[in-house]
């Protein structure tokens, strides 16, 4: 039943969202020191260049990438050469963000045991973005791993001086008690940018509500092809889908409804299998999927940390929720699955990873989620609402390292 994914072709990725890190330190430290702990005594080096030039004097730090207030932060000021050094550094990964007058850069670096020397990073025009965590609301956004926040008054707030790249946004609200929330982007040197939707997150990691109305998921950059792609296919021989927008970007309805929610909808029903002029069986097939990342093939996303994927579903028939290496022969790439019958009401399933998986393989590298129809015997048609799918367990810079 791999024809579905060879026959749309769709790659993974490996979201390289969010990740960076936290506030500063107030006290300055020198070039020389580092983050520290057990593991510690590693060096990151690198040289700090603008415009082909050395950016002598440029303003460094080094951060524990998913903090949002490390208190621990390193600073450095780069030579006349432009080169820096972190000495010390214990094992993880880390945001090293460097800023010159109006141009800055963020870097992920992770170290693992040994010294790591980044060569020449280049600074970029700054960034500045804008947007709303919902009208009414108070409170504080800031980057995560990154010494930047704005004020957030009547649910909005604006932000200048970013480095270019992936950002990870956390609305902390002033109320006490409220979920802190987050939503993630890419942006562009020089550009301004609108944050998207931003997630409630306090339990786990969403990977998309389909609230901002468009079919990558939320950790990808809207309006680009970078990936992070939702796609329905199916046998065009002898399967006839219903509510899909768009035939040649396979894409299903994205339906709003009575309260306001948007939530995926499709259906296919399923005809008889045919012979194609070889005499070769053709076989009814229909699949909801996703890409977790970027659109290449070459690049793995590890979940191993992950304990379990939930999401919501109600319709008619049945779906077997799969997981997919597309490092595998054609006959290995569904590594899991889990099947599960629909209702007429929302519902929410849960699906522990580790009692699925076939024990060949491991979640090193998945490359998609899917969502199969399964018809039964007396009704050919399937009926498919999916929402609010979610990574429990993990961190972001785990799964999409790269």
């Amino acid at each position: 039943m791999q024809k579905d994914f060879s026959t749309f072709g769709l790659g993974l990725i490996a979201l390289t969202t969010a990740a960076m890190l936290s506030a500063c330190s107030d006290s300055d430290k020198t070039a020389g020191g580092g983050p520290s702990g057990t593991e510690a005594g590693n060096a990151i080096t690198a040289q700090i260049t603008v415009a082909g030039q050395p950016a002598a004097f440029a303003r460094v730090k080094l951060s524990e990438s998913e903090s949002l207030d490390a208190s621990e932060s390193e600073f450095a000021e780069a030579d006349s050469n432009g080169k820096i050094v972190f000495e010390n550094v214990a094992e993880g990964t880390y945001t090293l963000e460097a800023k010159l007058d109006n141009k800055a850069l963020q870097k992920e670096v992770s170290v693992e045991g040994d010294d790591v020397d980044l060569g020449k990073e280049t600074l970029e025009e700054t960034v500045s973005i804008e947007g709303s965590v919902g009208k009414g609301m108070e409170g504080t956004v800031k980057v995560r791993g990154m010494s930047h926040s704005a004020k957030v008054t009547d649910g909005k707030f604006s932000m200048d001086s970013l480095p270019a790249g992936p950002i990870s946004l956390v609305f902390i609200p002033n109320e006490k008690g409220a979920d802190t929330s987050s939503t993630y982007m890419k942006v562009v040197a020089g550009e301004s940018s609108t944050a998207s939707t931003f997630a409630e997150e306090s339990r786990a990691l969403l990977l998309d509500d389909f609230q901002d109305s468009n079919y990558q998921n939320r950790f990808m950059p809207a309006r680009t092809y970078d990936g992070g792609w939702w796609y329905f296919a199916y046998s065009a021989e002898n399967v006839t889908p219903e509510f899909i927008t768009d035939t040649v970007q396979h894409r299903f309805e994205l339906a709003v409804e009575e309260d306001g929610n948007i939530a995926a909808h499709v259906a296919a029903t399923f005809g008889e299998t045919i012979k194609d002029s070889t005499g070769e069986a053709i076989w009814p097939w229909a699949t909801v999927g996703i890409e977790l990342g970027k659109s290449n093939k070459a690049l793995c996303n590890d979940i191993s940390s992950v304990d379990s994927i939930a999401f919501r579903a109600k319709g008619e028939g049945a779906i077997v929720f799969g997981l997919v290496d597309e490092t595998q022969k054609k006959e290995d790439q569904l590594i899991a699955q889990y099947e599960i019958t629909l209702g007429e009401d929302w519902a929410r399933f849960s699906v522990p990873l580790a009692e699925i998986i076939d024990p060949r393989f491991s979640y090193t590298c998945v490359n998609q989620l899917v969502w199969r129809f399964k018809p039964n015997n007396e009704e050919k048609t399937v009926i498919f609402w999916l929402d609010d799918i979610e990574l429990t367990g993990g961190k972001r810079l785990s799964i999409w390292k790269r």
